[in-house]
């Protein structure tokens, strides 16, 4: 099953970045009670998103009514939405006001600054429901199962998706700049994980076992002690920053503690967080191609064996068996490759055409119309970032040292809205149409 979270920066009628989240909120909850729509850490941000359910255009015909929603009433409040990875001009950090003191912990932790970098970016969360019988839904962790070809399967989709990490915030990348500045094809990667693997100060550079791109697993044993480790990691950590602090009340399962782009949840499903918000027919797109990917995976219970072959074969079946490349070469090179470079990086381009070669032909035709515009980002080499860019050049808004004004990052906030506002419209005429052809409506 696929489920979908989505998170949108607010912007008035000028382009300028609106603090007035949680005003909008109370609106839209006031006069539509039954929209999933709820508050974030700034009050420069909405976070919304749908159940798992069987069918992707399911949450999808879902997804993008409670967006219209979001879209109709803002404007009716002189607001706008600007869902992409990062605002472009120079922003405040204002946060959300915290009643349970999840931020305040985090705030003492990181440091105000270090913690304000959490409020500055905008992503797209996929869910996907995890093998049966590998998670425990009464203690909400997973089950240690000694022998079995559900565990090796629940193996297999994780490392998967850390494999394809690299594809995926290519394909959704859409922040390039960062506080008035062209800073990289994807800032909000290197703003949230951070590290020296991606050469940033980011808000888990010094936390990167609970923020960053995992290693693969071997086994479910190393799995589940990757997860206590972590625990452990954040418990000493919140014990410091705050020794009052009521560690067991705030975090109530392990699963709780993982703000890393590949992470099991406490719902029972594996979760990528790693990708930037988009247009919606690409976070569509990639939901589909990603869903598809995953249910082969698990229903065939293929093997995906990290190998160097994985290198230059990646994603090839061969008698139940799928090639990844090493994990040291997907989060040192390609992630960063993914980050700085995007569609410039050859080692990356081959990667992502490889991958999508594999996860077109493993999803059902129907789904294709929801796919062209990836195909045509694929074979343009451009991805939403390279159009961004694009644009600011052509209207020679970007300075010398990579700078735009403050003015320039409103008319570029603006006129990207626009452009999601028709996206958006044009998703809901593809999936509507799919949906009748599926169902027969």
């Amino acid at each position: 099953m696929v489920g979908l979270e989505i998170e949108l920066h607010i912007i008035d009628e000028k382009g300028k970045l609106s603090y007035k989240g949680l005003d909008l909120i109370n609106k839209i909850k006031t006069k539509y009670p039954e929209i999933n729509v709820v508050k974030e850490c700034g009050l420069n941000m909405v976070e919304t998103g749908c159940y798992p359910h069987m069918n992707a255009y399911n949450p999808a015909v879902e997804m993008i009514g409670t967006i219209e929603t979001i879209i109709r009433v803002a404007k009716e409040n002189k607001l706008r939405v600007y869902p992409f990875g990062t605002y472009p001009g120079k922003t405040e950090s204002r946060f959300t006001p915290d009643i349970n003191g999840n931020y305040k912990i985090k705030e003492k932790i990181f440091g105000v600054e270090n913690f304000s970098l959490a409020t500055k970016a905008v992503g797209f969360h996929h869910y996907y429901a995890l093998p049966k019988g590998v998670f425990d839904y009464e203690k909400k962790n997973l089950r240690l199962l000694i022998d079995s070809k559900l565990k090796r399967s629940l193996l297999n989709t994780y490392n998967f998706e850390i494999a394809i990490d690299p594809i995926l915030t290519l394909l959704t990348q859409s922040s390039p700049f960062f506080e008035g500045k062209l800073l990289a094809k994807d800032s909000r990667m290197l703003i949230y994980r951070g590290g020296k693997k991606l050469g940033y100060p980011g808000l888990y550079s010094n936390f990167q076992q609970v923020g960053a791109l995992p290693p693969y697993k071997q086994t479910e044993t190393d799995l589940i002690r990757s997860i206590k480790r972590r625990q452990q990691r954040w418990k000493r950590a919140a014990k410091k920053a705050d020794k009052n602090v009521n560690f067991g009340r705030m975090y109530a399962t392990e699963l709780d503690i993982s703000w890393n782009p590949i992470k099991i949840n406490k719902h029972g499903t594996l979760e990528q967080r790693g990708m930037d918000m988009n247009y919606m027919s690409i976070v569509l797109g990639v939901s589909v191609l990603l869903k598809s990917c995953l249910k082969k995976i698990q229903r065939e219970f293929i093997e995906v064996i990290p190998s160097d072959i994985g290198i230059k074969d990646s994603f090839k079946l061969h008698n139940g068996i799928m090639y990844i490349p090493p994990h040291i070469f997907v989060r040192e090179k390609l992630q960063k490759s993914s980050a700085y470079k995007g569609f410039d990086d050859d080692a990356l381009y081959g990667y992502t055409k490889r991958f999508y070669m594999f996860a077109k032909s493993v999803t059902p035709e129907i789904y294709n119309p929801l796919l062209k515009n990836i195909e045509n980002m694929i074979r343009k080499k451009s991805s939403v970032s390279d159009k961004i860019v694009g644009f600011a050049k052509r209207k020679k808004m970007i300075d010398s040292s990579g700078e735009i004004s403050q003015k320039d990052a409103q008319v570029i906030a603006l006129h990207f809205s626009k452009k999601f506002e028709n996206d958006l419209k044009k998703t809901r005429e593809i999936v509507e149409k799919i949906r009748i052809e599926h169902v027969g409506l």
